[in-house]
């Protein structure tokens, strides 16, 4: 179900990306500006809470924007104008924003500013859910990653790409209570793979600019499992 492909109409392009912040919102950022032909012709980062910076090569490609979804969602929704695809990993504990707050950051916000940049001429999706993600699920956490998921496919982009990795480490959200202690557990058990940031990011980068060899080759939609992330790194 893989297959290379190679269209004028899926690169990269201009490049937004939401959830910059956390490491694999930072590490996504490195690998779609890392080499001398960088996939993104230029990235726009944003941060929920405080401003992304970037240090590496082809910084001039860069820009760091700290502004609260609400606004981008809202007053700010302007500034979602001209980008050709957007990668999404946003994410927060409930603990410190409520259940209400993680709905509306992770459903409510995320599907908003999703529909403007649809709305402004974004043709690609990138977003990064969890294993398990299922809109009917009895956990909270996967139901609300399972309708995000069902919401964007109804926006109808030329591309969506779901990545659903399993227990992360070396990055932010091993600090989440689902990642932190749930997957882990099932990690030991030999239900789940773990999966470094870094390898998630840089299967995003493989797969969004077309080098891996992987992308699945039918239909709007792909959904990529997180042993199919660990598949492409491994491969490449």
């Amino acid at each position: 179900f893989f297959a290379t492909m190679d269209r004028a109409g899926d690169a990269v392009g201009s490049a937004l990306v939401l959830g910059a912040t956390g490491q694999t919102g930072s590490a996504l950022v490195r690998e779609l500006l890392a080499g001398s032909t960088p996939i993104a012709t230029k990235v726009v980062a944003y941060g929920n809470s405080r401003l992304p910076t970037y240090n590496g090569p082809n910084q001039h490609l860069f820009s760091g924007l700290q502004a609260p979804m609400e606004d981008l969602a809202g007053s700010r929704v302007n500034e979602l104008m001209g980008f050709d695809s957007i990668f999404i990993h946003v994410g927060t504990q409930r603990r410190k924003a409520g259940l209400e707050g993680q709905i509306r950051l992770e459903y409510d916000n995320t599907l908003a500013i999703a529909k403007a940049v649809k709305g402004f001429g974004c043709r690609n999706c990138h977003i990064v859910t969890s294993t398990g993600a299922n809109a009917n699920s009895s956990i909270m956490y996967l139901k609300t990653k399972g309708r995000i998921e069902e919401s964007l496919k109804s926006l109808n982009f030329d591309r969506l790409c779901i990545y659903r990795p399993a227990a992360l480490y070396g990055g932010d959200r091993t600090s989440g209570f689902f990642h932190r202690s749930v997957l882990p557990c099932l990690s030991t058990l030999g239900l789940v793979q773990r999966i470094q940031v870094d390898h998630v990011a840089r299967a995003i980068r493989l797969i969004a600019g077309d080098q891996s060899g992987f992308r699945k080759k039918d239909g709007k939609v792909e959904i990529y499992s997180n042993t199919e992330l660990h598949q492409i790194c491994r491969a490449t």
